[in-house]
């Protein structure tokens, strides 16, 4: 099932949404295409929340931590939920210079730089689909490790083949044949069995009808909730705006982050006492 995610808060309800018991008895796997646009959008959300131009623009390089910490703790949590993560990115050959003004090209992912190793540190598996010729004609292969070292490639598992046909069956194949070969190479040592556990929304937002939409929810709590309710709904909306920030000081421009603290608001009335 494809949902179309238009911006990063569009991401972070996705999120929510995957904690669901239902969600998660449904799907067990959650693919990124690309990773490209996510990081872009990413980018574009806490510039806006930031209130600037440009990422370059928060103070101390901040900006670029809190992108890093946004990618990162979003992924990581689908992946800790039990959720197989698969990220697509389209590829580019890029010329790079050695120590001694040789050059040398590799093919590598269009995701920047810095994103592209953000990903790659999360990856078990960092792989190249690509189409060869054979005598019957041509067929798709997933390069996982380079020999020559023209392909950014890499992988977790030490024994795995360098490279396979590109189909599932072939996939599981050659990680079943890379843990049986280093689990005889430990004597088992680091192999085991066990698992580690740890609604598509609109992105045409307008920020009168969303200012309109949070005022309607704050008036539909009575007097008597709102003394249980205020400090949840003041986390909320620092935890999108940022520290001391009230819904007042939203501007025209982070209709993204008001469709957030919406839909978090929501979800807390919905919920019980």
């Amino acid at each position: 099932m494809a949902v179309d995610a238009k911006t990063w808060a569009d991401m972070k309800m996705i999120l929510r949404d995957l904690k669901r018991p239902e969600i998660q008895e449904k799907f067990k796997s959650v693919v990124i295409d690309t990773v490209d646009i996510a990081a872009a959008a990413c980018e574009k959300y806490v510039i806006s929340k930031a209130g600037v131009d440009k990422l370059k623009d928060i103070a101390w390089g901040a900006g670029w931590a809190e992108v890093k910490a946004e990618l990162e703790e979003t992924f990581r949590a689908i992946a800790q939920m039990g959720y197989a993560l698969f990220f697509i990115s389209h590829v580019k050959d890029k010329t790079f210079k050695r120590e001694d003004g040789t050059e040398y090209n590799q093919i590598v992912p269009t995701l920047g730089t810095s994103y592209n190793e953000i990903i790659k540190n999360m990856a078990d598996i960092f792989g190249y689909a690509h189409q060869i010729r054979t005598e019957d004609g041509t067929k798709v292969v997933l390069t996982l490790r380079s020999q020559d070292g023209t392909v950014d490639t890499g992988c977790r598992f030490k024994y795995i083949r360098p490279e396979i046909d590109f189909s599932y069956e072939a996939l599981v194949d050659a990680l079943n044949e890379a843990i049986d070969k280093e689990a005889a190479a430990t004597g088992n040592k680091y192999i085991t069995d066990d698992k580690n556990q740890f609604n598509e929304q609109s992105s045409d937002l307008d920020f009168d009808d969303l200012m309109n939409d949070f005022n309607s929810l704050i008036n539909s709590i009575s007097k008597e909730d709102m003394a249980y309710y205020a400090p949840k709904i003041t986390h909320i909306i620092e935890n999108v705006l940022g520290k001391g920030k009230k819904i007042s000081n939203a501007e025209r421009g982070q209709e993204e982050q008001m469709s957030l603290i919406i839909y978090n608001l929501k979800d807390l009335l919905n919920t019980q006492k």
